[in-house]
């Protein structure tokens, strides 16, 4: 295998946000999902596709922050596990976008500075080496899998879709937060945990709408 160099290495970076801010693939998994046995009123439309743009934005959010962590992280061992959360994770991308198109939607219009801020977060991290490594990607998924649970129930009560769509990603959440533990994490701080909370809170409320 070709070993890059650091021009190398920020190119592919680049080319991978990119590819992950403007990503449109159809996800071969949506069949697989419920179909709502009605259509949904104008009103549940709308909260439905917000809330999936939430979501699309914190998948985008994901693969900034693992790629971030992987990009500095000086343990081999976790820079391929953490690749390949990444393609799992992508997956996950795949869905909501393939949801937020049947609901007629669009992703953020900031996913591009969501996914800039999630890869520093994630450098920050990878920088961390063991002592925070596991531990960041632990909590990550801790507050993904509430977060999740907060969207299944202000989902509107008739789309069964897009709630066994989220249900899907929480059960691959929670392996990964496994995963984590089995890499070794150290639990962070509280300041760190409120900071990840905050600034997770500020990127919701701004991509409803944004």
């Amino acid at each position: 295998m070709t070993k890059l160099n650091l021009l190398d290495k920020i190119i592919v970076e680049i080319e991978y946000a990119i590819d992950t801010i403007h990503d449109k693939a159809v996800s071969e998994q949506s069949n697989k999902f419920i179909k709502n046995k009605n259509d949904l009123t104008l009103e549940d439309k709308s909260k439905s596709e917000r809330l999936m743009r939430v979501n699309h934005m914190g998948e985008v959010c994901a693969q900034g922050l693992y790629r971030g962590q992987a990009y500095l992280s000086k343990d081999e061992k976790n820079k391929i596990q953490l690749y390949k959360m990444c393609q799992e994770e992508r997956e996950h991308l795949k869905i909501c976008r393939t949801r937020l198109d049947e609901l007629k939607g669009r992703g953020s219009l900031l996913n591009g500075v969501w996914y800039a801020s999630s890869f520093l977060l994630g450098a920050v991290a990878g920088i961390s080496g063991e002592k925070y490594g596991a531990g960041f990607i632990e909590e990550t998924e801790k507050q993904v899998s509430k977060h999740l649970d907060d969207s299944m129930e202000m989902l509107p009560k008739n789309d069964f879709r897009s709630r066994d769509i989220l249900k899907y990603i929480k059960d691959d959440e929670e392996k990964h937060e496994k995963t984590a533990k089995q890499m070794g994490s150290k639990e962070l701080p509280d300041n760190y945990k409120k900071v990840m909370a905050d600034l997770s809170n500020i990127m919701k409320d701004i991509s409803y709408y944004l």
